[in-house]
């Protein structure tokens, strides 16, 4: 009985309260810091991570999820609906996000750039790949693509475009 009562206690700690955690699932509605995983990481919806985000391999962010820091992945990045990262994102490989998701910064990835629908990106974008900008998205810093591809949805605006 004393070690389901622990068991109990233990499960219920927030995670936020163990630092930097090295975890590949954030449940959904759940609360971290700042998280460092040594694989894949992705969080459910209505997450919320309140620092930085690492992963050795790809990222993907939940559905009304916030982070309020920098996300850095070793593979691809990729956000649901409606989420929101407050600081820059970086990857090794391309770059999804969902309609009406907010990226505060800049986003630099090794592959192509996808944004969906009423997206809105607050830096510059470098895409080693093909620049895809969904309907009505917004790219207030300049775009820079690898592969000199821009693809323009309806609407969509950019802050200027490097060579």
């Amino acid at each position: 009985m004393l070690v389901a009562a622990l068991i109990t206690v233990t499960a219920s700690v927030p995670l936020m309260a163990q630092g930097a955690a090295n975890i590949a699932v954030l449940g959904a509605g759940q609360t971290s810091g700042d998280i460092s995983s040594s694989a894949a990481f992705s969080s459910g919806a209505n997450s919320n991570i309140n620092g930085n985000l690492t992963a050795a391999e790809s990222v993907t962010v939940g559905a009304y999820s916030t982070v309020t820091g920098n996300v850095v992945a070793g593979g691809s990045f990729t956000s649901h609906d409606s989420s929101t990262i407050k600081g820059s994102v970086s990857g090794r490989a391309g770059f999804t996000s969902g309609a009406n998701s907010i990226i505060g910064g800049n986003v630099t990835v090794g592959g192509d750039f996808t944004s969906g629908a009423q997206s809105i990106i607050g830096g510059n974008v470098y895409a080693a790949g093909t620049v895809t900008l969904g309907a009505r998205s917004h790219i207030i810093g300049s775009i820079r693509s690898g592969k000199g591809v821009i693809v323009y949805g309806a609407g969509a605006t950019v802050g200027g475009v490097e060579k």
